[in-house]
């Protein structure tokens, strides 16, 4: 099975209907030239300054995130381009169908710029949902899900450079959303996200996936955005990752993707909106 490609004017509802049959879409040419030059010019002096691997004291995470990968977080605080990212309407759409229902409003939980380096080794294939090791509604992960179950997540990868099967591509298993969790893909249900830079792969936090390996001289380098319901805990803690002074300078909208707004009773700051520490 292949992954449905969409031109960038593609609708809400055609890009649900394709999440909802197969768990991932692909849009070609989501971000625009100039935006993406801008995060790219951004992002080299991230990666020039950082180091592959994870200084991580959770051991289960540090095969997961690569011996040859560099990821770094925080990016709202880093990139003026990536703030600009976030609010990218065709991401917003996605969630707002998926998320809205099951919460007041949604939060960016988590984002990572992510460059897969030469000689790196295929990732194992997982589920981004698998994260909150008791789900905070009943299911139960041996039975295939129903197709209206609630969604905790949605998530968007961006390719900032050419994707390959040889330069790591994101592996994906298209159907796999509505797979019990003990069902094992078969290598010819995988299938590598080729697309060239400025395109994105959206998909469902129950969709199967994993980074490819990396058999060139290159770097692969992609950013994902995990948008989530709003009363979950998020997987980056944007409170500490973003200092508030840069908060205050970003759009009210993305203020709000970083919690930087009550969730109903949750999230208060002296029993009142957390935005007030922003004015």
């Amino acid at each position: 099975m292949n992954i449905e490609r969409f031109r960038p004017d593609v609708t809400t509802a055609s890009l649900v209907d394709a999440l909802d049959r197969d768990g991932v879409a692909m849009v070609n040419g989501a971000v625009a030239a100039p935006l993406l030059a801008n995060l790219n010019a951004e992002f080299d002096h991230l990666i020039a300054g950082a180091q592959p691997g994870t200084p991580n004291h959770i051991p289960m995470l540090i095969d997961f995130m690569g011996h040859k990968t560099v990821r770094i977080d925080g990016l709202p605080g880093k990139s003026k381009a990536f703030v600009e990212l976030i609010e990218h309407p065709i991401a917003l759409g996605m969630a707002d169908h998926y998320l809205l229902p099951s919460c007041l409003h949604y939060l960016l939980g988590t984002a990572q710029l992510i460059e897969i380096q030469s000689d790196e080794t295929v990732q194992h294939l997982h589920r981004d949902d698998e994260a909150w090791l008791h789900p905070p509604m009943p299911v139960d992960r041996a039975a295939a899900p129903a197709p209206d179950a609630p969604q905790l997540e949605v998530i968007v990868l961006y390719a900032l450079c050419d994707f390959t099967a040889e330069n790591g591509a994101t592996r994906v298993v298209p159907g796999s959303h509505l797979w019990p969790a003990k069902r094992k893909p078969q290598e010819h249900e995988v299938v590598a996200a080729e697309m060239p830079a400025g395109s994105a792969i959206y998909y469902l936090g129950r969709t199967l996936h994993g980074g490819g390996p990396n058999t060139t001289a290159a770097g692969r380098r992609g950013l994902f955005l995990g948008f989530q319901l709003g009363w979950l805990r998020t997987k980056e803690n944007f409170f500490l990752s973003t200092p508030t002074e840069a908060v205050r300078h970003m759009p009210k909208r993305v203020q709000q993707l970083l919690g930087y707004e009550t969730h109903g009773g949750i999230g208060v700051v002296d029993v009142g909106c957390p935005s007030v520490l922003l004015s």
